[in-house]
């Protein structure tokens, strides 16, 4: 009786079960990474709110100390973009009005409402407060004190003027 040969190399099955184990750590490769880029955007657009803020107090600051207070109500109306040393790469300047096409992951200053906004670009744990509109807006405002007396000094707030989440 002739002797078989033992068989050499990868059975099919053998191969549709590494195929398959390499898709799914593909799979939750790519997830976890779309998750992250997300996460670094999220933060990117956060840090460059705090720097804003930042520069305002500088600001406000450089008029307190020389005795310039009366013109502190006028930075409401400058382009917060204007208080930072260096503007971001992913800032597209002054607009009229709202682009056409959206700035995805993208500032620009709306001169018409006063308002810096953000255009999400990566949108997957991004919760809008209105349907569909991924811009997240702020507006420095003049914000009234509180201190007790008849008449209390006009202050500046850089505040956010639209509802959303980033879910977890």
């Amino acid at each position: 009786m002739p002797r078989r040969k033992a068989q050499s190399g990868v059975s099919r099955f053998e191969l549709m079960v590494c195929v398959m184990v390499f898709g799914v750590l593909l799979a939750v490769f790519i997830e976890k990474g779309l998750y992250y880029q997300e996460y670094a955007e999220k933060t990117a657009m956060e840090m460059t709110v705090a720097n804003i803020r930042t520069g305002l107090r500088y600001r406000i600051a450089d008029l307190m100390l020389a005795n310039r207070m009366s013109e502190i109500p006028t930075l409401a109306d400058e382009n917060p973009m204007d208080w930072l040393a260096e503007k971001p790469k992913n800032y597209q300047g002054e607009r009229d009005s709202a682009p056409a096409t959206p700035l995805e992951g993208m500032w620009y200053f709306d001169k018409k409402s006063r308002e810096l906004i953000y255009t999400v670009n990566n949108r997957q744990h991004f919760s809008p407060s209105a349907y569909r509109d991924f811009t997240v807006r702020y507006r420095a405002m003049r914000v009234r004190g509180t201190d007790g007396q008849a008449a209390a000094e006009t202050w500046i707030a850089f505040v956010g003027t639209s509802d959303y989440r980033w879910l977890q």
